[in-house]
């Protein structure tokens, strides 16, 4: 289970290249079609969960919103 305090730049051990690019994919391109944020931010998590099943939905939607919005600088 990935810890949502440790999210940075390295990628977990569960994290792979491709369940990120079809995250940023899946979120973008309903963005692009005029699907309102939300809807893609939850499409995006369902996308997140079928490669992470063991994940919580709060978890996930915590990783996948990590992952559209970059690091947050202050």
């Amino acid at each position: 289970m990935t810890d949502p305090r440790s999210l940075g730049d390295e990628p977990s051990p569960s994290e792979t290249p491709a369940c990120r690019d079809a995250v940023q994919r899946c979120y973008s391109g309903l963005c692009r079609c005029g699907q309102p944020e939300r809807y893609a931010l939850e499409a995006a998590v369902t996308v997140y969960r079928y490669h992470h099943p063991e994940s919580s939905p709060v978890q996930a939607e915590t990783i996948v919103s990590h992952w559209l919005a970059g690091p947050v600088r202050h």
